[in-house]
Parts: structure tokens; C-alpha cells; sequence
């Protein structure tokens, strides 16, 4: 990017949170842009200002899987990265469901967490080691024996779902209509036997259909 990346960052724990935005701060391609103490701060700082990456902690007063939904719907553009100190897989497969990008613990690196934050900028996700072999335990499927029955935009939808992609943004990228692109990714989940989008995304990446974002191990997946 020609510009520093904007961010914010949600956090309940002021000591936390400070310390994240002093570290990232010092960075001269990073600019932040507002700091929450909750969910509900967070979506109304990325309604205001629209950054490019939010890093918002997991559990936290009014935030969660619901924050992070209402915060794609509010700054669609906006890529959020989740720091938290829980490492099961089960949060991590409830905050990529809701939308989030990456996933992140709180003990990792802050030279690490800043290339996290230049990569969401660009689309690319970044899993911490210890979560990806569990999401990919929590997401383990039998493959599906169908998806030789998917139509080419089919196929064009589960990649941009693989890629991280909401709807709103799927739409934008193949300039068609997002009630248009709700009834493909019906049908691919249908057609593929498969219970939501975060499967459909873990099976494109098994059948080797799409590479996994950046981060993901795919021999885990």
C-alpha cells in the first residue's frame, strides 16, 4: 500500500490494548486510528473511520463472533485479525464463521502480529501455528463425493469463500447481486453436502481447488 495501513484495536484489558498500540505505533507503515474498551466501541470506531485491519480481542464485553459480523457489516472493507488467549479450536472455527481473517494468540510476537497486520491489509490470513492444527480437527470432514456437479460461477463463489470473502464482498469483486450471490453459495453448499462456509472453504483447500490463505497449513487442513 502507498499510504500506512489504518488500524484499530478492541480490547477490554487496558494494558493490554496499550501495549499493542504503543508496539504497532512505532511502526511508520501503521497508523492508528482509535482504540475500543469493547464490541460495541469497536463497530462504531470502524463505522466512523473505516480502517483497513481492527485486531480485536475474542472475549470481551459486547464482543465475540457477533462483533466481528457487525463490524463486516458496518466496514465491509475493513480486515479483522483476533487476538485472544484462548486456543481451542472451537472459538477459532465461531470467529473465522463470523468473518474474521486471522487469528491470532496473545503471546505471539510483536514484530509477528505487525506482518499480521500488513498481510490482512492485503487479503491474507495468518493462523497461529497452535490453532491450525485444532481448526483443522474442529473443520475435519469426510470429503464430499459431489463436487464434480458444481456450475463454473459455483466453483468461481467457493473460491472467493476460500479466499475469506463475505457475500457483500463476493458481490462487489463479480459485479452481480448480493441476493444473487446468497443463492450460490446456497447451492454449493447444498451440492457439496456441507453445513456452512468456513467447510466449504476447508474442502476447496483439501481438494486442492484453492490455495489456503497465507498462514493456514494446509498438511493440517
Amino acid at each position: 500500500m502507498t499510504r500506512p495501513i489504518r488500524f484499530i484495536v478492541a480490547d477490554d484489558h487496558q494494558l493490554v490494548r496499550s501495549g499493542v498500540c504503543a508496539f504497532l505505533r512505532t511502526e511508520p507503515d501503521l497508523e492508528l486510528v482509535g482504540e475500543a474498551s469493547d464490541g460495541t466501541e469497536a463497530v462504531a470506531l470502524c463505522k466512523a473511520h473505516a480502517p483497513d485491519v481492527a485486531i480485536m480481542d475474542m472475549i470481551m464485553p459486547g464482543g465475540g463472533a457477533d462483533a466481528i459480523k457487525e463490524v463486516n457489516r458496518v466496514s465491509p472493507a475493513t480486515k479483522i485479525i483476533v487476538l485472544t488467549s484462548y486456543d481451542d479450536g472451537e472459538q477459532a472455527v465461531k470467529a473465522i464463521q463470523a468473518g474474521a481473517l486471522s487469528y491470532l494468540l496473545k503471546d505471539v510476537a510483536a514484530e509477528d502480529l505487525a506482518v499480521a497486520v500488513r498481510r490482512a491489509a492485503t487479503g491474507q490470513a495468518t493462523i497461529h501455528p497452535r490453532v491450525a492444527s485444532l481448526l483443522a480437527d474442529a473443520l475435519r470432514l469426510p470429503p464430499p463425493s459431489q463436487g464434480g456437479t458444481l456450475t463454473a460461477r459455483e466453483l468461481e463463489i467457493l473460491s472467493l469463500i476460500a479466499q475469506a470473502m463475505n457475500n457483500r464482498q463476493i458481490a462487489q469483486r463479480l459485479g452481480i447481486a448480493e441476493k444473487t450471490v446468497k443463492v450460490h453459495v446456497s447451492n454449493v453448499l447444498s451440492k457439496l453436502n456441507l453445513p456452512d462456509r468456513t467447510n466449504a472453504a476447508v474442502y476447496a483447500w483439501r481438494a486442492g481447488w484453492v490455495n489456503p490463505p497465507a498462514g493456514v497449513v494446509p498438511g493440517a487442513i
